[in-house]
């Protein structure tokens, strides 16, 4: 039996969820399995093309498409052994601009939040017979995170929208069915420093630059740093830049240059409290330490662009040497899984390491673009072809015993021309030779 790296993912086609296994590397090559799991709608819309997903503590999915419809999705085996057949529970569709995308998908304690970049924010509620509430918020919000299902709060930002963090009963109170209200929720615009209704901290502009220029807030992506604590945040930004912040200060701590071009597109904490993945628009995609800036691991040759990053949980029960701590989507519709290395520990100095390098261990292709879900380990079972084996000996047998009838075969053949030759023909006469 081998372990598997199991994953719920989106699919090129609509309506349709790809369950993924993806053999832990070893020295047996064995194919990943990929089932596709047509969703069952009912009296409902049929699913598009799935763009978010987030699990929720009851065990359901939900998933937001392309055709700006949210729906909660419930997995159910009926037969054990076999893949649970995603069915919709619960479906509604939100309230869009032309142009419009999703920001982003994150469970907290009370449902689920969902963010447009519009600025359109709507809390869905874990009980399907609960009514969803909907709030608006300064926008293009670009980017939007949660420390877990239990989170009482949480973060966005965006385009000259700082980082902020906002608690969820407060946002949400009394704005049910309210998706066209102001920013401020009058609709007037908000004076200075002035925080809105549900905002509890909001980021400080950073320090003018050089010119005294006030430097750009546009933020492509926003991450919790909960290995850190509960008041760890991380953004990306167009200007390639990883940002650190303490809630407990309203100044970022710490601005690293990570990103080659592009700007820093997608991050996500690491395996431990000072690392952070991160890929940029380009093809970059590596670790950073956030104690000095440095580049922990990067992975070459990469010829896509990593938008959507998930680490794993690494573990001491793995058969391999190697430690697979994160899976990604690029944009060639691929899901990889990659071996990762931990950051040096204050005071080493030199090259010091497990002599592994961080690569691609594995890949699938034909995923659809959007964020996914780890399921956990599974097993699969090793098959060895003894039958081929077994065929291929007959086979050598075979070949032997028609080369000693080949050989028997000619043997017969030069008797037959020996003995003709001498009823037959006659001796040639020698020449003689000229003295």
């Amino acid at each position: 039996m081998v372990r598997t790296f199991d994953f719920l993912a989106p699919s090129l086609h609509p309506n349709t969820l790809l369950d993924i296994s993806i053999p832990e590397p070893g020295p047996s090559a064995i194919d990943p399995v990929v089932r596709h799991l047509p969703i069952k709608y009912g009296e409902n819309k049929a699913v598009g093309g799935i763009k978010r997903m987030a699990q929720t503590p009851n065990g359901h999915i939900v998933v937001t498409d392309d055709a700006f419809r949210i729906s909660t999705l419930s997995l159910d085996s009926s037969e054990q052994d076999k893949p649970a057949i995603p069915t919709i529970v619960s479906q509604e569709e939100v309230p869009h601009r032309a142009g419009d995308t999703w920001s982003g998908l994150v469970p907290v304690q009370s449902g689920t939040i969902s963010a447009l970049t519009s600025g359109l924010l709507t809390l869905r509620p874990y009980a399907s017979s609960e009514p969803s509430s909907s709030r608006t918020v300064l926008s293009p919000l670009l980017a939007l995170s949660s420390s877990g299902a239990s989170a009482t709060s949480f973060a966005l930002a965006g385009k000259e929208v700082d980082v902020s963090l906002w608690d969820v009963e407060a946002t949400f109170t009394g704005s049910t069915g309210d998706a066209t209200g102001g920013a401020s929720g009058s609709g007037g615009k908000r004076k200075k420093n002035e925080l809105e209704r549900g905002e509890i901290w909001r980021a400080k502009n950073m320090p003018n630059n050089s010119l005294a220029l006030r430097p750009p807030n546009h933020h492509l992506c926003l991450t919790h740093l909960a290995l850190l604590g509960p008041n760890h945040l991380a953004s990306g930004t167009k200007s390639g830049t990883i940002r650190t912040y303490d809630t407990r200060q309203r100044k970022p701590v710490q601005e690293w240059k990570a990103a080659r071009e592009g700007g820093v597109g997608s991050i996500a904490q690491g395996a431990s409290e000072h690392e952070v993945y991160f890929s940029d628009r380009a093809n970059l995609l590596g670790a950073l330490d956030l104690r000095n800036g440095r580049l922990i691991h990067s992975y070459p040759n990469m010829s896509c662009t990593a938008h959507h990053l998930l680490p794993l949980p690494t573990d001491s029960s793995s058969s391999s040497n190697l430690t697979i701590g994160l899976a990604t989507i690029a944009s060639d519709a691929g899901l990889r899984i990659h071996s990762t290395l931990p950051p040096k520990r204050e005071g080493d100095k030199g090259n010091v390491g497990s002599g592994h390098k961080a690569k691609v261990e594995a890949m699938v292709g034909g995923v659809g673009i959007g964020s996914f879900l780890w399921k956990g380990h599974g097993v699969i079972e090793e098959k060895v072809v003894k039958k081929a084996v077994a065929d291929g000996e007959e086979d050598e047998e075979d070949d032997e015993g028609s080369s000693g009838d080949e050989e028997e075969m000619w043997e017969g053949m030069s008797e037959v021309e020996d003995s003709g030759s001498e009823s037959d023909e006659e001796p040639a006469p020698k020449k003689k030779s000229k003295k």
